[in-house]
């Protein structure tokens, strides 16, 4: 893609800066959620909570038990296992247009499936 600068009342197209090709392509990371909370290094924590980690900030579609589906960026969980997700749709019937919700909170309770999206099916950032 080609970057556009601005002259005066002429917009001329300038070509792209040169790229040196490198031997294996960089994995493309997903949409990331920033925090300010301190980051506890990989070596103190478990698994599971590594994994967590992962996920924070990746697309999750969780199936509730009235068997409506939520999409949205997985934010937080808590020691229940309740799960917030920020910028959530809901879907009623698969195909429909979904209606937007904002913050969500999914109580244990309710999850019949978790599942993540991942940006392309042969990624296997989230399987290590």
């Amino acid at each position: 893609m080609s970057e556009l600068s601005i002259s005066g009342s002429q917009v001329q197209l300038q070509p792209p800066p040169q790229v040196q090709p490198q031997t294996a392509s960089p994995v493309v990371e997903p949409f990331r959620i920033t925090t300010n909370a301190p980051q506890m290094s990989d070596v103190n924590l478990t698994p599971g909570r590594r994994k967590l980690q992962k996920w924070l900030g990746r697309v999750l579609r969780i199936v509730i038990t009235d068997g409506r589906v939520l999409v949205g960026f997985f934010n937080c969980t808590d020691r229940d296992a309740n799960i917030v997700l920020s910028m959530c749709a809901e879907y009623l019937v698969e195909g429909q247009e979904p209606r937007l919700l904002g913050n969500v909170m999914v109580a244990k309770k309710h999850i019949v499936s978790l599942n993540i999206d991942e940006p392309t099916p042969s990624s296997s950032l989230l399987a290590q």
